[in-house]
């Protein structure tokens, strides 16, 4: 419940700077993880990844392993029509003993699918019924909330299909600077015949 919201406040004020901006998204908080489904801009994401890898390198902060499963631009339409966080009461036993019959791809794939699932169902939901929708997720779509020992599994492991949030930020902070192997030729090469 912390952990929701604390970052309802963060959006807000995120909002507030970048008022042009919307977030939209979804909030599953487990009882020992977090699944964030967020849609909004590059620039509004960067600030929300850098907030997460703060939380994650600080005394303070409460989260202590973070992985990005997937970034998608240029989505036609948004499936959730707010931000909104659920805490769900879900005790999950033996979460180390987990051991999935599908490669670690296969995995965030299926994880995906049941989260676009539970986006479908929510963005279906009418208004008068949202309140329910949300605090019935596990009730009525179990099947679209990703397992919990899924979500530890992919924490712990180390595959290059996921990104950190310090891989994602400095993707998208460094300078994109890249020098041409003509760029280190003296004398500088002249072009006789200038093609377009």
């Amino acid at each position: 419940m912390e952990a929701g919201n604390y970052y309802e406040r963060q959006l807000k004020n995120l909002q507030n700077v970048h008022q042009s901006v919307s977030v939209t998204g979804l909030m599953l908080i487990y009882m020992k993880h977090i699944v964030h489904v967020v849609e909004t801009s590059s620039d509004m994401l960067l600030e929300i990844v850098k907030d997460l890898h703060y939380s994650q390198t600080s005394d303070e902060g409460f989260i202590s392993k973070a992985k990005i499963l997937v970034i998608s631009h240029d989505i036609p339409q948004r499936l959730y029509q707010q931000w909104t966080f659920r805490t769900l009461d879900i005790e999950a036993h033996r979460l180390e003993a987990f051991e999935p019959s599908e490669t670690t791809d296969k995995l965030i794939v299926d994880v995906l699918t049941q989260l676009l699932k539970l986006g479908m169902f929510i963005s279906k939901t009418p208004k008068l019924n949202f309140k329910n929708a949300m605090d019935s997720l596990h009730q009525n779509v179990p099947e679209f909330l990703p397992q919990q020992a899924a979500i530890h599994y992919l924490l712990e492991e180390d595959d290059n299909c996921m990104l950190l949030p310090s891989e994602y930020i400095n993707t998208y902070t460094k300078p994109f600077d890249t020098a041409l192997d003509s760029d280190k030729v003296w004398p500088l090469p002249t072009r006789l015949f200038p093609y377009n």
